[in-house]
C-alpha cells in the first residue's frame, strides 16, 4: 500500500468518526427530525460535499452509526433467545455499553423519545431480527408466531429494556439489571 492510499484510509476513518461523534453529540440536544446537515457538518467541520461522498443523507449516517453500535456489542443470533439465558450475554453486553456512556445515552433518549429516532431504531432492529429468523429457518427452525409480530415485539422489548435501564435513577448494576431481565423472560417473578 502506498502512502497516498494509507492517507486516504486514515482520512476516511477520521471522517466517519467525526460525523458519527457529531451526530450523537447533536442528538443529545436536538431531535433527529430537526437536525440539519448544515448543523452536523458545521459541528464536525466537515464540508457538506465531503459528507455526501460518504453518506446519502442523515438517515444513511444514522444507519451507519447503528450498525457500528451493534457491531460493538457483537450482535449475534443469540439476540433472539430470551429463554434459557441464551440472550443473557447479549443483554449484559448491551447494558454495559449503555452504562459506559450512560449520560450521553440518557440525553439522546430524553431528547428523541417521542420522535422518529425511536421508530428508526425499532425498524433497524426488526431488520436484524428478520435476517436472523431467515438464517434459522434455512437451518430447519420454525417460528411458532408470525414473523412480523415476533420481530416487532422483540425489537420493542430491547428498546424498552434500554429505556428502562436509562430511566432508572437508583444504582442498579448492569449485571443485576441483565439478571432481572433474564428472570423476567423466564417468568420467575417471585420466590
Amino acid at each position: 500500500m502506498n502512502s497516498q492510499d494509507k492517507k486516504e484510509k486514515i482520512s476516511t476513518r477520521r471522517t466517519y468518526l467525526l460525523l458519527s461523534r457529531s451526530l450523537f453529540a447533536l442528538l443529545e440536544e436536538t431531535p433527529f427530525e430537526k437536525l440539519t446537515l448544515t448543523q452536523l457538518c458545521d459541528h464536525c467541520l466537515v464540508p457538506r460535499s465531503t459528507f455526501y461522498r460518504y453518506f446519502e443523507d442523515k438517515y444513511d449516517l444514522l444507519y451507519y452509526c447503528l450498525q457500528t453500535f451493534f457491531d460493538s456489542v457483537r450482535l449475534d443470533r443469540d439476540v433472539i433467545y430470551l429463554k434459557e439465558g441464551k440472550g443473557h450475554k447479549f443483554i449484559a453486553k448491551l447494558i454495559h455499553v449503555l452504562e459506559e456512556n450512560r449520560t450521553s445515552f440518557q440525553k439522546i433518549y430524553r431528547t428523541n423519545r417521542n420522535g422518529v429516532f425511536m421508530d428508526i431504531l425499532r425498524n433497524y432492529l426488526m431488520q436484524i431480527f428478520e435476517q436472523t429468523v431467515d438464517e434459522l429457518t434455512q437451518e430447519g427452525w420454525k417460528l411458532k408466531i408470525s414473523r412480523p409480530v415476533f420481530t416487532y415485539l422483540l425489537a420493542d422489548l430491547y428498546i424498552s429494556m434500554a429505556q428502562c435501564y436509562l430511566s432508572l435513577e437508583h444504582g442498579c448494576s448492569p449485571e443485576t439489571f441483565a439478571e432481572d431481565v433474564r428472570l423476567f423472560a423466564q417468568r420467575e417473578f417471585f420466590d
